[in-house]
């Protein structure tokens, strides 16, 4: 009998404290993602600082490195870089994210003049789902204006873009295989091509 009593005690207990519990204190939170791309030609080894904190990468974040999205909350958000395992930074910068969207954030120029270039990746409802979108980003510190040209039948030209900007999102046809030229905007000199 007194373990009855104690049992039904207990579940009364449990049934009270139940009660009492505030679900309307939990939510979600949508966040953003952000890819780095290390676009600083001769670049040794570097670190990727958010709200001063240092974060742990995947990989060296050498130059020509691209890291795929990672998590960041949305809002007024302070990014920078230093030399991997230093503590003095060589560049940073506040941005400004939007939940649910996705950015690429480029380390560009040279070491001793880094600058951070965010460029919002996200795409929005409107993208015609049977072609592939580009856009053309110029990352090149002391470059002319640029042009991206691409040739598969038709040709499509991401023009005269200016160093650490980006075109629009260009939709472009499916093809076995494309030709790329990029070009100096102000003498149409082609460049390289692949």
């Amino acid at each position: 009998i007194k373990l009855r009593v104690w049992l039904v005690l207990a579940i009364a207990a449990l049934s009270i404290s139940s009660c009492l519990k505030d679900d309307n204190n939990s939510y979600s939170v949508q966040v953003a993602g952000v890819a780095l791309i290390n676009a600083a030609p001769g670049s040794e080894a570097l670190d990727f600082i958010s709200d001063g904190n240092r974060n742990y990468l995947p990989t060296l974040f050498a130059y020509d490195t691209v890291l795929s999205y990672r998590s960041a909350y949305p809002g007024f958000r302070v990014f920078g870089v230093t030399r991997h395992n230093s503590n003095e930074l060589l560049s940073s910068q506040q941005f400004y994210l939007e939940p649910a969207v996705a950015y690429s954030l480029f380390v560009t120029d040279t070491i001793g003049d880094v600058k951070l270039v965010l460029l919002k990746d996200s795409l929005g409802s409107s993208q015609d789902s049977t072609k592939a979108t580009i856009r053309f980003a110029n990352m090149s510190a002391n470059a002319p204006n640029l042009t991206l040209s691409l040739v598969a039948g038709t040709t499509t030209e991401l023009k005269s873009i200016a160093f650490s900007k980006a075109s629009g999102f260009e939709a472009v046809a499916p093809a076995d295989a494309y030709t790329l030229k990029l070009i100096n905007s102000e003498n149409q000199q082609v460049l390289a091509t692949k």
